[in-house]
């Protein structure tokens, strides 16, 4: 609802009309859970991609880079990006519960990354992480990415799939999970050259030129 031209007359108007756009929120929060609904049945009856994956990173960061380009001021998109934030891990739980192992070092982050309802567990060390993420199909492995061991990673059979935070300049962790990635529109494909260089090449499944594949992750929004 938009009225640009609308000046409260006192104080118990304007909060009026907070509750009244409290209200409409909720409704449609409402219609959004009952579409969730429809998805997550279509999904099942397809056995298609995303039947048993509750991670989804290129469907969020092109919803992400859709909010982001509506946001006007004064609306900061931090306030945006939280509440979208919990919005998709409420209703993402509602479907499959979200598990994801980190450790102590990237917990917030991962909260920050999934949202409240997501499953978290901290583990010891990111290798207790990739050995949770094989025995269980569906758990997300969130690991820091300064000293990444990329062997473990390729020996858990897990892929590169999104980096975190998902709006920022910088990448502090990398989302592991055994699944196949997803175009989201703008995409990073990365390597790892014989020496041990981390190579972003941009694009979808791009070539690396013989050094090894690691994943595709969706680029991160630039917010600044």
């Amino acid at each position: 609802m938009t009225d640009d031209g609308w000046s409260p007359r006192s104080l118990a108007e304007a909060r009026e009309r907070i509750d009244a756009i409290d209200g409409d929120i909720l409704a449609l929060l409402h219609d959004r859970a009952r579409v969730v609904g429809h998805v997550g049945r279509l999904k099942r009856e397809s056995g298609g991609a995303g039947a048993a994956s509750a991670f989804r990173p290129a469907r969020e960061m092109a919803m992400l880079r859709s909010l982001h380009a509506r946001t006007r001021d004064p609306l900061a998109f931090a306030t945006v990006l939280a509440v979208w934030r919990e919005i998709v891990s409420g209703f993402t739980a509602a479907q499959v519960p979200l598990a994801v192992e980190t450790v102590a070092g990237t917990a917030s982050l991962a909260r920050d990354t999934f949202g409240a309802q997501a499953v978290l567990t901290v583990a010891p060390s990111p290798g207790d992480c990739l050995t949770a993420m094989g025995r269980h199909p569906g758990t997300v492995a969130l690991l820091p990415a300064d000293g990444m061991d990329w062997d473990a990673v390729a020996d858990s059979g897990g892929r590169v799939v999104a980096a975190a935070p998902f709006a920022g300049g910088r990448i502090d962790a990398w989302c592991i999970a055994r699944a196949d990635p997803e175009p989201s529109g703008d995409d990073v494909t990365l390597a790892l050259t014989a020496d041990g260089t981390l190579r972003h090449i941009p694009g979808f499944d791009a070539d690396t030129g013989g050094d090894t594949a690691l994943g595709i992750y969706p680029a991160p929004l630039q917010t600044a």
